[in-house]
């Protein structure tokens, strides 16, 4: 029986999902008792926390201090947090921030905006990572962003207490959104940063998303359900990262060398909410047509079911001035449209499930396995199976 050791806050979705990932590997798994208390992330290292407490660590720790501490105690570590000088001793398992801020860069751009915004915290690690890859995704298309960093944060909390008003607010961030034009989508690091967004928006009668679509990131359900409108969030999949984590953790237990290496974790997908329930287009045929696609995940239709979906509203196009309006807005046709959004829940189904690739195809209405094997390969360059390996999930 091993005593591992859990370094994880719980002050947000994020240690609370690796928690859970961590979790499920316990009870799937004999051999460990788990040491835990919660935590915030900024606390100090526990005092129990001596050499011969545990057997090993898992720990997510942003003070590369405290996570020298840990060494020192001479047992296997896991960690899973950025700290600035890690020992090249420890293996580690981070978010993807960059393909976080990519993946969030796509989002906006699908939706047909082409003025775009970055609020994070200035200091922080995770937040620099993810706008840096919002920046290269959208420099790649031409895009400009602006940028407003607070210097006030930290980890994605408040370093100082509220006074006089149960809102937080900041005339800065007040001036800067009045300023932006619009419409524009704003990336917030987090979905912490996402609900001041969402409130800064909401007392400056700036509409969400018809002027300013809101994106955070983390999932927190509870979070963003209580933002209004519901918050957009990309999902870390940090529940498959503590999986992972103890994964390779109980490897080092049972005496295998792991080498103190950076593993990077894909996020998962983005959740769409209403904060990005926007096609910035003057259209309204193209809007509800592509609004039509998407809500179907281009799952079995046609160019002709959006010709009448469209008619049933009063708006009444042939075949070729739907196409015509598809190549001028968005230089692709109604094909394409369905294509991709069905392509997208192919994804969905791929990263979120372990279903079988037939009972893939028949969810998103693709004749055989083989077809959809042809299909995906033909628009990413790689089979669904190597796509499942390449994003692993643990259900």
């Amino acid at each position: 029986m091993h005593n591992v050791a859990l370094i994880i806050d719980t002050l947000g979705s994020y240690g609370r999902g690796l928690l859970s990932g961590i979790a499920r590997y316990v009870q799937t798994h004999i051999g460990w008792r788990v040491i835990y208390e919660e935590r915030k992330g900024i606390d100090r290292l526990p005092p129990w926390m001596v050499r011969g407490a545990c057997d090993g660590v898992i720990a997510r720790l942003r003070d590369g201090g405290q996570l020298t501490s840990l060494v020192r105690l001479n047992v296997p570590i896991v960690s899973l947090g950025e700290v600035n000088q890690r020992p090249e001793s420890v293996p580690e398992i981070l978010s993807d921030h960059r393909m976080i801020g990519q993946m969030a860069a796509r989002h906006f751009m699908e939706r047909q905006l082409n003025q775009f915004a970055y609020f994070g915290s200035a200091k922080a690690v995770f937040s620099n990572l993810r706008l840096a890859g919002f920046r290269e995704y959208l420099s790649q298309h031409q895009c400009p962003i602006e940028v407003f960093g607070e210097e006030k944060w930290d980890f994605g909390v408040p370093k100082y207490k509220r006074r006089g008003d149960v809102f937080w607010e900041d005339s800065r961030l007040n001036e800067w959104l009045l300023k932006l034009p619009k419409p524009i989508g704003i990336m917030a690091c987090n979905d912490y940063f996402g609900r001041i967004l969402l409130s800064h928006c909401q007392r400056l009668n700036l509409h969400v998303p018809n002027e300013i679509a809101v994106l955070g990131v983390d999932n927190d359900e509870i979070l963003c359900e209580l933002s209004v409108p519901p918050l957009t969030s990309v999902d870390p999949s940090t529940d498959a990262m503590g999986f992972r984590a103890a994964e390779l953790l109980a490897e080092i237990l049972a005496g295998h060398h792991v080498p103190g290496q950076t593993i990077y974790s894909p996020p998962k997908w983005v959740v769409a909410r209403a904060s990005t329930n926007i096609i910035a287009l003057d259209d309204p045929m193209v809007v509800q047509a592509l609004q039509f696609i998407r809500d179907r995940a281009g799952v079995g239709i046609t160019t002709e079911h959006i010709l009448d979906h469209l008619a049933k509203s009063g708006l009444l196009a042939s075949r070729s001035t739907l196409e015509r309006k598809f190549r001028h807005h968005l230089s692709s046709t109604p094909h394409d449209e369905i294509a991709k959004a069905r392509l997208e829940q192919i994804e969905k189904l791929l990263l979120g499930t372990k279903y079988p690739l037939i009972r893939i195809a028949q969810t998103v209405g693709v004749a055989s396995e083989q077809q959809l094997t042809a299909f995906f390969r033909r628009h990413r360059c790689m089979t669904p199976g190597e796509f499942r390996r390449r994003n692993p999930i643990h259900d």
